[in-house]
């Protein structure tokens, strides 16, 4: 059921009333942050759709439909053509195509192409979603675009994707945006404390560094994030204060080893979210309208005597180094790029 999904209450009201009205367009796109339950909302309106037991555009949530369209077994493998398939879930009217690391790829929208032509097997239609769909290349966008422009009367598409300007304008014409919100920091802290038994200390800090996103609170580890968190903090402060660009470089070599690799970019995240709270703190920001509240005497300490200027242009070479991730830059290198600009 929607109500069983923190936050978003706009665009389930919104959706329910499409159900209930007989009105779902058969090309949906649903575009948010990563994280905040855009696929669980996928899943619900399929569900919603398919439920013998709905009502006013809500599931029951407990008969067998409703319980076999959310079970789906994915790939672990490293093999790309193991992706090139949609994977049905226990409904066999419910599908879905996930990426391959960073792709999308186009066998697996091939195929859906060709499912989206097939009867319904046990229902009156067909719900297929596309997760994470920003990641699809010139060829994938290509050939879901047919599918779009043509649907069959009994298939719906739903595209999911947290850079919804990365797709094709021509597949977002063919689409109904619903746009989906962070959830706010208390419904997360709410759900932390009710439901992972975590201290009231560690829940506040996950609700509020997380983004707005109940997927990264929920798989926060609190005691390495406060680890890298004062290890970028450590960066700011060679930076600002020391100059040792050594250490900086030292950090950026941690950054990018075997045991950091696989998170750099939401290490990079940390440390850009500091450099905006000490920003924002300079500029007479409250402790309450900032993400690192716990350490508001650091952040305090640091903002005393801020170089605004430089602290924008940081933001601004991350944002860069961020975006450059997506055609395969060097990290390492592009990371000491950034490390010894800010200690210029």
């Amino acid at each position: 059921m929607f109500s069983s999904i923190i936050g978003n209450e706009t665009a389930k009201d919104f959706l329910r009333r499409m159900i209930a009205g007989g009105r779902v367009p058969h090309g949906l796109l649903f575009a948010g942050p990563e994280g905040i339950g855009k696929r669980e909302f996928a899943l619900e309106l399929a569900r919603a759709m398919m439920c013998r037991s709905a009502s006013d555009g809500e599931a029951c949530g407990e008969c067998p439909i409703c319980r076999r369209i959310g079970v789906f077994e994915l790939p672990t493998s490293e093999k790309g053509e193991d992706y090139d398939r949609v994977f049905l879930s226990d409904h066999p009217d419910v599908g879905m195509a996930i990426p391959f690391k960073r792709n999308l790829r186009v066998g697996a929208i091939r195929e859906l192409e060709r499912e989206a032509n097939f009867r319904p097997y046990e229902s009156e239609l067909r719900v297929f979603i596309v997760n994470d769909a920003d990641k699809m290349n010139d060829s994938s966008s290509n050939a879901l675009l047919k599918t779009l422009e043509e649907p069959p009367s009994t298939t719906f598409l739903i595209l999911v994707t947290s850079r919804p300007d990365s797709l094709l304008q021509t597949i977002r014409s063919r689409c109904q945006t619903i746009r989906f919100a962070p959830v706010a920091a208390g419904e997360i802290e709410k759900l932390l404390l009710e439901t992972h038994k975590l201290s009231a200390d560690d829940a506040a800090v996950a609700a509020r560094v997380c983004g707005g996103s109940v997927g990264r609170a929920l798989s926060l580890d609190i005691a390495q994030f406060r680890a890298m968190r004062e290890l970028m903090m450590n960066v700011i402060r060679s930076a600002v204060v020391t100059g040792d660009l050594s250490a900086m470089l030292q950090t950026a070599e941690q950054l990018n080893d075997a045991k950091n690799k696989d998170r750099f970019e939401e290490n990079i995240g940390i440390l850009q979210t500091l450099i905006r709270d000490i920003l924002a703190t300079s500029k007479g920001a409250e402790t309450s309208q900032i993400v690192n509240a716990d350490i508001a005497g650091q952040i305090s300490e640091l903002a005393k005597d801020p170089n605004a200027a430089a602290l924008s242009r940081w933001l601004i070479e991350i944002e860069e180094l961020l975006a450059s991730l997506n055609v395969n830059v060097n990290r390492k290198a592009a990371t000491d790029k950034l490390f010894v600009s800010m200690s210029a």
